[in-house]
């Protein structure tokens, strides 16, 4: 066979693979349940060929935690850029991203799955407080205001019900309450 006919490995093609088959394994059965058998399945490649890029289970789940995190961080800078008023300017942004989580149904239950499994991951939950830290103090929000953790954690309420489809408020109440969590920001 001559090096014409073989077939030129994509490992970026592959990785995204990965990924996808890992989301939805996540998205199914909860990231306690994914493995790195049932990944290599769903993305028909071999566990070795799955090792070879991720080369364990934590590796995985942190690969596509950092995925998800990517998205959020561009749906939360999209927000911050179209605020002309900086003062709480962050947290109105983390309100507005948090309260329409996901770009689809799929990616919102794959956010669910995180946040349910931050719940019992120490590890994961700190990535995510670490993040969220650097993030208001890049953008100089203040750590401390408890009013802004008051918004913050409403705002994690809110993503939590979206993502785990518990809505239990219209959307016209939901509007409403990330209306008032917003109002609450320009006093931080």
């Amino acid at each position: 066979m001559t090096e014409n006919n073989r077939k030129k490995k994509q490992p970026e093609a592959v990785r995204a693979n990965i990924m996808e088959a890992a989301a939805q394994a996540a998205i199914e059965g909860g990231l306690g349940r994914l493995t790195l058998d049932l990944v290599a399945r769903k993305a028909g490649v071999s566990k070795g060929g799955l090792i070879h890029h991720y080369p364990s289970r934590q590796a995985l789940i942190d690969s596509l935690f950092h995925t998800l995190l990517n998205v959020f961080q561009k749906n939360l800078d999209d927000f911050i850029r179209s605020d002309p008023e900086s003062r709480g300017r962050f947290t109105r942004a983390y309100v507005q991203a948090t309260a329409r989580p996901g770009g689809s149904p799929a990616e919102s239950k794959l956010l669910g799955a995180f946040a349910l499994a931050m719940s019992n991951d120490s590890r994961l939950a700190g990535l995510w407080y670490d993040w969220l830290r650097s993030q208001m103090e890049k953008h100089g929000e203040n750590t401390s205001s408890v009013i802004g953790r008051m918004v913050r954690y409403a705002a994690d309420g809110l993503w939590l019900e979206a993502c785990t489809g518990g809505n239990i408020y219209n959307i016209d109440e939901r509007q409403v309450t990330v209306e008032h969590l917003i109002s609450l920001t320009y006093s931080l």
